[in-house]
C-alpha cells in the first residue's frame, strides 16, 4: 500500500509532461525507391511487434540481485562429507505484466503505454529502496508498524466508499421520473429580460444614495410595466446613476429557478408571462424583470442531472446508515469537553456547483447562468493496491 501511495506522489508530475518524440527520421540523402523500402519495413517491424502479445504472467520488470530472505548455506560434498563453496546466489524479483497493469489501474487509470516504462522504472527504485528498508528492519519500529495498519484501514475504508458511490449511482428509472414530478418547480423555466439599475452616485468622492437608486429604479420599472424598450430603459438608467461603465445587454436568455439569487427567484417566477416585476433590491443596486415566456423543461433534459442528484443522495444516506449504526464515546478527561473532529475516513461531501460564467457584460450583481446538466459525483478513492512481485 505504501508504495502504490509513494508511486502516486512521484508519478504525478512527471508522467503528465511525459514528452512523446518521434525516433525514426528518415535519411536526407535516401532516394524515393530507399525511402518507400524503408517505409515498408518500418510497418512490418510495428505490425510484427504489435502481433507479439505479452501474456499475463510473462516478465515485465525483472530486477536481479534483488532478494528477499537470507543467502544460501553451503552444501556439504556427496563423495567427502566436506563443506564445498556454494555457488554465488543468483535471485531476481519479477514483476509479472498482470501486476504492473493492476498497479496502474490503482495509481494511474488510463495511463499512455509511452509513459509504462517511466512508471516500472520508478516502480522498481521502489521496491529496491522497501527491500532494503526491510532489511535494516525498518517495518519492525512501531511507528512504522502504525502507519502500515492506518493505510490499511484508510484503504479499506476508500475502496468501501467507492463501491457505494458506484452502486448508488444507478438510480432507477422509475425513481428519476417521480423525483421530477414531485420538483417541477425545479425545472420551470422562464425567458427573460432584465434592467439592472447601478447604485446612484450624486457627488463624486461620496457614497452612493439608496433613496435616490430607488426613486431611479421606481421610475424606470413604470415605464417598462407600461411597455417602453428594455434595452434604451437600460442605457438610461446607467446615464442617470452617472455610471460610465457599458451598460450589459437586458436578454437573458431562458432562466430556471435555481440560477436566480434566492432573494428575487420567487418573486420572478411568480410572474406571469409579459408581466414585470417590482424593483427587486440586490448588493449593488436594483434588477427588474420581464418574463417574456415560460414553460417546463422536458425531463430528457434534465434526466442526467436527476440521476447525478439523486445517486449522491443515496451514496450519503448509506454512508449515514452505516455511521449511525454505531457511536463511539469519548474520554472527556483525555481530550477535554470539545466536539471531537470529524470521523476519519469519512466520504467526501457533494462537490459545490461550479461557478457559471456570467452573460456577456453583466455587473456584478448579475444572476449565474444555469448549472451543468449533470453535476459531477465526490471524487473516486483509489483502489487496493496490487499483488507483491514474485521473487525468486
Amino acid at each position: 500500500m505504501r508504495l502504490v501511495r509513494l508511486i502516486s506522489v512521484l508519478c504525478l508530475g512527471s508522467l503528465i509532461v511525459t514528452a512523446q518524440t518521434s525516433l525514426s527520421p528518415s535519411p536526407k540523402t535516401a532516394s524515393s525507391g530507399q525511402k518507400s523500402t524503408a517505409a515498408k519495413s518500418s510497418s512490418a517491424k510495428a505490425k510484427a511487434a504489435e502481433s507479439k502479445e505479452v501474456g499475463p504472467d510473462t516478465a515485465v520488470i525483472t530486477i536481479n540481485g534483488l532478494c528477499s530472505g537470507t543467502a544460501p548455506k553451503a552444501a556439504l560434498s556427496k563423495t567427502t562429507g566436506a563443506a564445498r563453496t556454494p555457488k554465488p546466489a543468483t535471485c531476481e524479483t519479477v514483476v509479472t505484466r498482470k501486476q504492473l497493469e493492476l498497479l496502474i489501474e490503482a495509481v494511474r487509470p488510463n495511463l499512455q503505454p509511452t509513459q509504462r516504462r517511466m512508471l516500472a522504472q520508478q516502480y522498481a527504485e521502489l521496491l529496491i529502496m522497501a527491500n532494503a528498508a526491510v532489511k535494516a528492519g525498518v517495518e519492525k519500529d512501531p511507528k512504522v508498524e502504525e502507519q502500515i495498519r492506518l493505510s490499511r484501514l484508510q484503504a479499506l475504508a476508500s475502496s468501501y466508499s467507492h463501491q457505494v458511490q458506484q452502486k448508488e449511482a444507478d438510480v432507477p428509472q422509475a425513481d428519476i421520473e417521480k423525483y421530477y414530478q414531485e420538483n417541477a418547480a425545479k425545472y420551470e423555466q422562464a425567458k427573460l429580460q432584465r434592467i439592472y439599475v447601478p447604485a446612484v452616485t450624486t457627488e463624486e468622492g461620496k457614497p452612493p444614495d439608496a433613496a435616490v437608486t430607488k426613486l431611479l429604479a421606481e421610475k424606470l420599472q413604470q415605464r417598462a410595466t407600461a411597455g417602453e424598450d428594455f434595452d434604451k430603459l437600460q442605457k438610461e438608467a446607467f446615464t442617470a446613476a452617472n455610471n460610465k461603465g457599458t451598460p450589459p445587454s437586458v436578454d437573458m436568455g431562458e432562466r430556471r429557478r435555481s440560477t436566480l439569487p434566492a432573494k428575487q427567484a420567487d418573486a420572478v417566477f411568480g410572474l406571469k408571462a409579459g408581466e414585470v416585476s417590482p424593483p427587486l433590491e440586490d448588493a449593488s443596486g436594483f434588477d427588474i424583470y420581464k418574463v417574456v415566456s415560460k414553460d417546463q423543461v422536458p425531463l430528457d433534459k434534465v434526466h442526467d442531472e436527476i440521476k447525478a442528484t439523486l445517486g449522491r443522495e443515496h451514496f450519503r444516506e448509506t454512508i449515514e446508515k452505516v455511521r449511525n449504526s454505531v457511536k463511539p464515546t469519548y474520554n472527556d478527561a483525555y481530550f477535554g469537553s470539545a466536539t471531537p473532529p470529524a470521523t476519519a475516513g469519512a466520504p467526501p461531501a457533494a462537490p459545490p456547483p461550479s461557478s457559471p460564467a456570467p452573460v456577456a457584460g453583466q455587473p456584478p450583481s448579475a444572476i449565474p447562468a444555469q448549472p451543468a446538466t449533470a453535476p459531477g459525483t465526490p471524487e473516486a478513492p483509489q483502489p487496493s493496491p496490487p499483488a507483491p512481485p514474485q521473487t525468486k
